[in-house]
């Protein structure tokens, strides 16, 4: 004779399984927020933005004196 159906005892390894990995998503996705973010008001992150910010606008200041420039010659 066949083992009676119990619905209830199915299913259970994979939804454990199922946890196991979201868990180990979220512990993931947690570490590399912590290990990247900066806030928006942290002074090293005022400091790379603000030299990056001057570095292009110098250069395309000086982008725009020599097209002038070149311009101006013809």
């Amino acid at each position: 004779m066949s083992v009676a159906y119990d619905p209830n005892k199915l299913g259970w390894t994979a939804a454990a399984v199922t946890t196991v990995a979201t868990l180990g998503l979220l512990f993931t996705a947690y570490t590399i927020h912590n290990n990247t973010y900066r806030h928006p008001r942290d002074p090293m992150n005022f400091q790379v933005y603000h030299a990056e910010d001057n570095a292009k606008h110098s250069a395309g200041a000086s982008h725009d004196k020599a097209a002038s420039a070149a311009e101006a010659k013809h």
